[in-house]
């Protein structure tokens, strides 16, 4: 009689369902209320469910029974307390993945109050609110009682996070959803866009990499949540039907890619190196599988892989950690926390854990740690290259400074031998000019001799007439003596800067020139309208004069003019003086303009010039004065113009000095 008591008490407990009461302000534990009935064949109607025995779920978390093929039914016996309000009751499953979920609302008397079908079986737009969740409004104004019925039928893992809410609970969760959402999706587009930017900027085959995994784990977090059905690939069934899983198994994928040569186990750590190819290839192939197989034929592969594929990664970074390499440190924290996640997420969807909160979003918690600790590991690693790099540019440019020295002192000595050859090749000319202007006086002295000597001989050379040829003989070795001083001044390779008078040297390097002037009949004209002083080197200033009085009697003479004439004027000119060189020797070419301070260029035969003289003056007045040359054709002929940086000066009436 007892069992027989017993008994009858259990069946009763097993018809009834705890009655889930609706009221404001009041949240009533669903997993008390609700109760199940599997349907292994799936072809009960919902007036055959209602009158089946469902049995209590009676565990303390959300309704989970993992991967089946079985079509579940759920009954919750409502109790309506704000049925003559307006208060507006929604239902809500948190589980985007569910394919096909059938809600039925009955009346206590069996009668259908509403039926809505939706899932990701179903267009997206015929879902009544635009939510990547299943969300239906139940519609229980003045009604008191009533049954809902809940049809699951999915590929999935089977389970049921729901909650029964008023208008303003589901607003207040789709907006804290919404947040959450947007900051996740934000942290993901900022390390993305972070990374790219670092590619750009250093062209490191590992950013590309870690960009593609993070672009096929957003693919798949995409997939997994709804947010891709709902603002990016809609009602593509492909999408819908395989896309999480094909993207499980190519997140991997790129995960175990971008961490074999970010850790380059291949030399850390060989033997790991080894699981990670056989990995690699398990996920490409699970990819393509997954492509065409049905989800849950591949998920529990893909589940395991990705559940395997952390503390895989987690092995690897600690080994490699172990070498000395800090940027593994990133790497190892960012795996570890999405191993854990991981271990989570996937304990939950085979119903081996319990849910509590954030269980269902363990995952996205765990990957956005995870991204932010690899992009440290990769800002790491770039910090780490770029201390190398500047200790390498550092001990190059030890290695340069050394070499610009020596290619200095080079340069230097090259200028020298510039000089020298460039005085060398006027060496010839000045030689000709002594020999020019000692010819005359030679003549003199020997006459004087040979008269002295015929008078002395016939003895017609009295003390007066000796006193006589003294004195002209001494009057012609001074000039002698004082051509020598001259060149002998000229030629000195002292180049200490000082105060000059350029109308001092200008006087100087005519009288040097005067031999060859007057020997191609050429006047000459002076005009100094300053006293301003330059600091310059004095014989160089007058080696830069004469090559252009030089230059300037060549023209003259190969145009054949008769009447040729050569003006220098130096003048004050802004903060400075200007030297002019005029000539009336027809002007230059434009052709040769254009390439007449080059070096060795030169108009001349071999034998008649050297092409140095121009040049060598530009880089005197330009890189030792710091002043500037250039040339212009005038009237009748050329003109070479000197700018230098002068002292202040007062003004002075012109000097004028023609020959």
């Amino acid at each position: 009689m007892i069992k027989l008591f017993f008994f009858s008490l259990l069946c009763v407990f097993s018809l009834h369902s705890s009655v889930l009461s609706l009221q404001n302000g009041v949240s009533a534990p669903i997993e008390g209320a609700i109760s199940y009935l599997e349907d292994p064949q799936g072809n009960l109607t919902y007036q055959q469910a209602e009158h089946a025995v469902f049995t209590p779920y009676t565990q303390e978390k959300s309704v989970n029974f993992g991967f089946t093929d079985s079509v579940y039914w759920f009954k919750l016996e409502l109790k309506n307390f704000t049925s003559i309000s307006d208060t507006h009751w929604w239902m809500k499953i948190d589980y985007p993945l569910l394919e096909k979920v059938d809600l039925y609302l009955l009346t206590p008397e069996n009668i259908l109050i509403k039926h809505h079908t939706m899932g990701t079986s179903q267009p997206f737009d015929s879902r009544e609110v635009s939510s990547h969740h299943l969300i239906s409004e139940l519609p229980l104004k003045n009604i008191t009682e009533a049954t809902l019925l809940i049809r699951v039928q999915t590929q999935c893992s089977m389970q049921l996070p729901l909650s029964i809410l008023t208008s303003e609970e589901l607003m207040a969760e789709i907006e804290q959803n919404n947040l959450l959402v947007g900051l996740y999706y934000g942290i993901f587009l900022i390390v993305l866009l972070y990374n790219i930017v670092l590619f750009i900027y250093t062209l490191d085959a590992h950013y590309i990499r870690y960009i593609l995994f993070i672009v096929s784990f957003i693919l798949w977090q995409l997939s997994f949540d709804g947010l891709g059905m709902r603002y990016f690939w809609g009602d593509t069934r492909w999408m819908i039907e395989h896309g999480s899983s094909a993207f499980i198994a190519l997140s991997s994928f790129f995960a175990l890619y971008f961490s074999r040569y970010f850790l380059n186990t291949r030399l850390f750590a060989p033997k790991i190196d080894k699981v990670i190819l056989v990995m690699m290839a398990v996920a490409i192939l699970m990819s393509a599988v997954s492509s065409i197989l049905p989800y849950s034929e591949v998920i529990p592969m893909n589940a395991a892989l990705a559940s395997i594929l952390p503390l895989i990664l987690l092995i690897a970074g600690l080994t490699v950690m172990r070498q000395n390499n800090r940027a593994a440190r990133f790497y190892v924290a960012g795996w570890s926390s999405f191993l854990i996640a991981t271990i989570i997420f996937a304990f939950n969807k085979f119903d081996l854990i319990p849910v509590f909160y954030g269980v269902n979003h363990a995952q996205q918690i765990g990957s956005a740690i995870e991204m932010l600790f690899l992009s440290l590991a990769l800002a790491d690693r770039v910090y780490l290259l770029q201390r190398e790099y500047i200790g390498k540019l550092n001990r190059l440019n030890d290695t340069l400074r050394d070499e610009v020295d020596i290619a200095l002192s080079d340069a230097r000595m090259k200028d020298r031998l510039f000089v020298q050859q460039s005085r060398l090749a006027a060496m010839g000319e000045m030689i000709e000019q002594i020999a020019h202007q000692w010819r005359q006086p030679l003549h003199t002295l020997a006459l004087i001799n040979q008269d002295t000597y015929i008078k002395h001989k016939l003895g017609l050379c009295d003390e007066k007439c000796f006193d006589q040829s003294h004195e002209r003989i001494d009057e012609h070795l001074q000039y002698l003596s004082k051509t020598i001083d001259d060149f002998r001044n000229f030629y000195k390779t002292d180049k200490s800067k000082s105060l000059a008078d350029v109308g001092d040297l200008a006087v100087d390097a005519l009288r040097l020139s005067d031999v060859f002037l007057k020997y191609a009949k050429i006047k000459t004209d002076l005009n100094v309208s300053t006293s301003r002083k330059v600091n310059i080197a004095k014989n160089e200033m007058v080696q830069v004069l004469m090559n252009l009085i030089k230059n300037a009697h060549d023209a003259i003479v190969e145009q054949n003019i008769s009447n040729g004439q050569i003006t220098i004027s130096v003048e004050d000119f802004e903060t400075g003086i200007k030297v002019s060189v005029d000539d009336n020797a027809g002007g230059i070419s434009p052709n040769v303009m254009e390439k007449i301070f080059d070096m060795y260029f030169t108009t001349k035969n071999p034998d008649q010039g050297t092409g140095l003289g121009l040049h060598m003056s530009k880089y005197i007045i330009e890189e030792s004065f710091g002043g500037k040359i250039t040339v212009e054709n005038i009237p009748g002929g050329a003109r070479f113009i000197i700018f230098l940086i002068g002292e202040e000066a007062q003004a002075l009436p012109i000097r004028s000095t023609k020959r």
